[in-house]
């Protein structure tokens, strides 16, 4: 596309995976969840400096499987499909200290395979 710049900043880790009992270890990607367990995984990153007004910030999220919740700073997100994976537009939703949040419940498999980035979009 022309006029069109994008920069990557990947959300590479760590990571924290959180269990029912509330028991947490860091961790990097890949990552299954825990065996008919409920499931956190846990990043907290900060807000790119030096948005544009033209600028979308774009969450980007690769290799998910299962029945997941998914939470930026405890509101609910929808990923739309991608050739990516999948992807959100949060350039309002974010802050100067971000946590996104993956949750896994119920006896079905899942994980995360990754990368997960944000896109920073500008026209």
């Amino acid at each position: 596309m022309l006029g069109v710049n994008v920069h990557k900043i990947r959300l590479a880790g760590p990571w924290m995976v959180v269990d029912e009992t509330g028991s947490s270890r860091r961790t990097r990607l890949p990552v299954d969840r825990l065996s008919k367990q409920e499931t956190r995984l846990v990043r907290r990153f900060g807000r790119p400096g030096r948005l544009d007004a033209d600028e979308r910030v774009w969450l980007v999220v690769a290799g998910l499987s299962g029945s997941t919740g998914i939470l930026l700073n405890e509101i609910p997100l929808e990923l739309e499909k991608s050739p990516d994976g999948g992807r959100a537009d949060v350039t309002d939703r974010l802050v100067s200290g971000n946590v996104l949040e993956f949750q896994w419940s119920g006896g079905e498999s899942g994980g995360l395979a990754g990368p997960v980035w944000l896109e920073c979009v500008s026209c």
